[in-house]
């Protein structure tokens, strides 16, 4: 009996020490899959640390509909965009300033990237609302919407847009890159200057007669 009762103490005590072994061993062995990254496929079914490290921004109400009625109607805002980061609050927060307009005609939203973030279904959607970020691709700057073209010839360097694009622009005061928000191919298209792309584009609902922003589209700068 004294045996028994001493191989039963024995276990116990393994137990007790193994669990804070295990603790340790678990608490080592997560940054480092946290290093590795193991986010795809094989793992993620066990272990999956960076599902959750996707960006997320606050819906925010970008306009109203009589805000922006009328062909080359605008309206700036500011996004809040939440990512991820080893903070004591698990976030870093960046205000990310766009604008709103009303064009003249349907276009195609340049929406193909909605399906890297769950949303598939906006892929292909056509409107005469778009929302701009204002952070230039080139190297941050903020842009601006220029109503009058000839304001842009004046005030960013010169530039003449040939006739078909002679309408409200988009254009950035530090490197003077000049861009078409209407363009039916590519909205948001590079005329001139460094720019290597267009600006980024917002998700947006219509609920009611508000233009709500949902998401922006993913990356850095450029």
């Amino acid at each position: 009996m004294g045996t028994q009762e001493h191989l039963q103490r024995r276990r116990f005590l393994r137990l007790v020490t193994g669990v804070p072994v295990l603790g340790a061993a678990l608490s080592f062995l997560s940054p480092l899959l946290r290093l590795l990254k193991p986010n795809d496929r094989p793992f993620e079914v066990f272990y999956n640390p960076t599902r959750r490290d996707i960006p997320l921004g606050e819906v925010t109400v970008a306009a109203s509909l009589r805000e922006v009625a009328r062909p080359w109607d605008f309206k700036y805002f500011v996004f809040t965009q939440k990512y991820p980061q080893y903070t004591p609050t698990g976030l870093r927060q960046a205000s990310v300033p766009a604008v709103v307009l009303r064009l003249p005609q349907k276009i195609r939203l340049p929406w193909d990237w909605a399906g890297q973030i769950g949303k598939p279904q906006l892929v292909g959607r056509e409107s005469d609302i778009i929302i701009f970020s204002r952070i230039c691709p080139h190297l941050g700057c903020i842009f601006n919407f220029v109503p009058n073209w000839q304001e842009v010839t004046a005030g960013y360097g010169g530039y003449v847009p040939p006739p078909p694009r002679r309408h409200a622009l988009i254009a950035c005061p530090c490197h003077l890159s000049i861009f078409d928000p209407a363009d039916p191919q590519q909205p948001g298209r590079v005329l001139s200057g460094p720019a290597p792309r267009p600006p980024r584009t917002f998700l947006y609902e219509i609920r009611g007669e508000q233009i709500v922003a949902t998401d922006v589209e993913p990356g850095g700068i450029a």
